[in-house]
């Protein structure tokens, strides 16, 4: 099995939950898990540390990114600052098809909220509501931000119960988005994910 191929599962596992944060990914076991030899299995490795999904430290191991409190909300800081500004952008420069893309994955975010796969269907709406803007390096940055976050909330169920209030959330930004209200549509966003950050953040201070 190719290394593209090991990132790909382990990215996987790693963004859905199976492999907890902080989890110590041992190369041999992980060899033996894909049957292939220890080098794919270190570019892999090497590839999601790229990614800033697995910390590497040298001479002892790979393990899962673990953050702490304060490092989610440096991350979320960083997530407010260049979503906001992609979506300011992104509203004036929306096309028709743009809007629809971005209520069609609305939709498809709302029927797979609650489900084990719901983040996967959260990326996608938010990536629709920035990718007007013509900004890739931002939505790299953003994505890989969006994917520390993800891996850390998979951990708490707890977030479940604040599904309604997303879901409303994402109706009022597109709304605005179809409306063409750049400001309502980045202080809606601000809102939304101020508010996740709040959430997130006391999960992890009751862990």
């Amino acid at each position: 099995m190719t290394d593209t191929a090991i990132a790909d599962a382990l990215r996987n596992d790693i963004l859905n939950g199976a492999l907890q944060p902080g989890s110590e990914l041992h190369q041999a076991a992980i060899a033996e898990r894909f049957g292939a030899s220890r080098i794919p299995v270190r570019d892999a490795l090497a590839s999601l540390a790229g990614e800033r999904l697995v910390t590497i430290r040298p001479n002892r191991g790979a393990w899962v990114v673990s953050l702490s409190p304060e490092e989610i909300e440096e991350v979320f800081e960083l997530r407010i600052m260049l979503e906001c500004n992609c979506v300011r952008v992104a509203v004036g420069r929306a096309s028709a098809e743009h809007i629809d893309d971005v209520q069609y994955q609305l939709r498809r975010s709302s029927l797979e909220a609650g489900r084990a796969d719901w983040s996967s269907g959260d990326s996608a709406f938010h990536e629709a509501l920035y990718r007007p803007a013509g900004k890739p390096r931002h939505l790299r940055l953003i994505g890989e931000l969006r994917n520390l976050c993800r891996v850390h909330a998979k951990g708490y169920d707890s977030l479940k119960a604040h599904t309604p209030r997303w879901l409303q959330d994402h109706e009022q930004i597109t709304a605005e988005f179809a409306a063409g209200n750049a400001g309502a549509c980045e202080q809606a966003l601000r809102r939304h994910l101020s508010a996740t950050r709040e959430v997130l953040l006391e999960a992890m201070s009751q862990s």
